[in-house]
């Protein structure tokens, strides 16, 4: 007759902390006592779990891996399980620039004889005189704090939000337009502007508005400047605010400037956003588009830059790959044949 197995005896040499075995589920001293915790430790020291974790076959998040340690009397493999660190960054919802409830819904007062519903506005006698009209605007957008994500970033196509622009708009990450700056790799119809708004053919009597497509116009006229020593480093830097600033000039006897974007886009962002805003003496800007150039320097060096842009436009349309052989000179001509 064989003898019974001998009765397994565990030693504990450290006796684990008590709140580690409270969040392991021991169960209350009146119903067990001490008997009942005792053999809750052992059956954690047998399974290979650190007592000091604060989750079951989980580490000190400290760690970047944990691994459960072998049991080789058993013969069990256990999983390895990785923890990922890598913290990716969401991305921020945009807030509402203006209070919805302080909105109003009510059309704005008449100021034509045509009200447009596409544009929300009156035509027909709406136009602003540059030397009368001294409004300032409402709002004004700050790209650092109102920038974010909205349900048209899951639209590919989709357009900027004016009203984001003018920092008035109460929609937040509900709006169906973008909040954010445009950059090179948005690329639209040549027949609007960044907004969605139909171009025309030939520009306003005063240069507003919002543009001719016959013409890619990347500079904005800036007028009503208050003249100060430092004016090109003002202009500068509130404009820089839109997007990257290919040229800036400042006539100081005039009080007026020219500032040309490197991309289109931008400019007609800008355009919107600095409307009846102020720079660092409350004065009350008058933007526009600016007219043609008509030095033949100023025409070649807008020649040189739109070819330079449709060649990186088919750059990035090319395979990485064929980049790289043309780059190394792999693909040669082929050699015309002698007759």
């Amino acid at each position: 007759m064989a003898s019974p197995e001998p009765e397994q005896v565990f030693q504990v040499d450290e006796t684990p902390d008590q709140t580690v075995v409270s969040q392991l589920g021991a169960k209350d001293s009146n119903k067990g006592g001490n008997d009942e915790q005792g053999e809750e430790v052992v059956n954690i020291l047998e399974l290979g779990i650190d007592p000091t974790s604060t989750e079951t076959g989980v580490t000190n998040p400290d760690n970047e891996t944990t691994k459960a340690e072998n049991d080789d009397e058993n013969g069990g493999g256990n999983l390895v399980v990785k923890k990922d660190k890598k913290k990716r960054k969401k991305a921020r919802p945009a807030r509402p620039q203006v209070d919805p409830s302080k909105v109003p819904e009510r059309p704005p007062p008449q100021t034509g004889t045509v009200f447009n519903i596409w544009y929300n506005k009156w035509s027909g006698g709406d136009r602003e005189d540059k030397y009368i009209s001294q409004t300032k605007a409402e709002g004004r957008c700050n790209i650092a704090r109102d920038s974010g994500y909205t349900k048209a970033d899951n639209v590919p196509g989709s357009y900027f939000c004016l009203f984001f622009a003018r920092g008035l708009c109460p929609n937040g990450k509900n709006c169906n337009y973008l909040h954010r700056l445009p950059t090179v790799t948005d690329i639209f119809n040549p027949n609007v502007d960044c907004f969605g708004r139909d171009k025309r053919s030939d520009y306003r009597d005063d240069m507003g508005g919002v543009g001719s497509f016959l013409r890619q116009n990347r500079t904005i006229y800036v007028g009503r400047i208050a003249v100060s020593d430092d004016i090109e480093e003002v202009v500068a830097r509130h404009f820089a605010e839109w997007g990257d600033i290919e040229r800036i000039r400042v006539l100081n006897s005039r009080g007026v400037g020219f500032v040309t974007y490197v991309n289109e886009a931008n400019a007609q962002f800008a355009k919107e956003a600095m409307a009846h805003q102020s720079l660092d003496r409350n004065e009350v800007l008058n933007v526009r588009w600016a007219t043609v150039d008509p030095n033949p320097l100023a025409k070649a060096r807008e020649q040189r830059k739109l070819e330079e842009q449709a060649a990186d436009a088919v750059r990035r349309m090319l395979p990485p790959d064929f980049l790289e052989q043309l780059s190394a000179g792999a693909l040669q001509p082929a050699k015309k044949r002698k007759m």
